[in-house]
């Protein structure tokens, strides 16, 4: 699977819940260069249901980088694809004589 098939896979409640930890993590990483706890409980418990059989440690630091790092691709797949599909075209104006 690549990336935009696991993204249209998740339905909305779960994209909120997915940026707002991405957003949430992304912010202490910024302003406290430390990750922000429940962001990554809850980025590792949608990990291993959707890899079940790869397992990721949330005490090796290799392994947090990768998750987050995955869910960040995720949420900003979700914000392209948001962006398009938002994105009006105007009518076409007729000259009149």
């Amino acid at each position: 699977m690549d990336f935009k098939q696991i993204a249209k896979n998740y339905n909305k409640n779960k994209r909120e819940m997915i940026e707002n930890a991405v957003s949430k993590n992304r912010h202490n990483i910024n302003n406290f260069s430390k990750y922000n706890a429940v962001a990554l409980d809850i980025m590792f418990a949608e990990w291993h249901v959707l890899f079940p059989s790869h397992k990721q440690d949330l005490n090796c630091s290799s392994c947090r980088k990768a998750v987050v790092k995955f869910w960040e691709t995720i949420a900003e797949e979700w914000k392209t694809t948001k962006n398009k599909k938002t994105k009006t075209v105007g009518s076409k104006k007729t000259k009149t004589k």
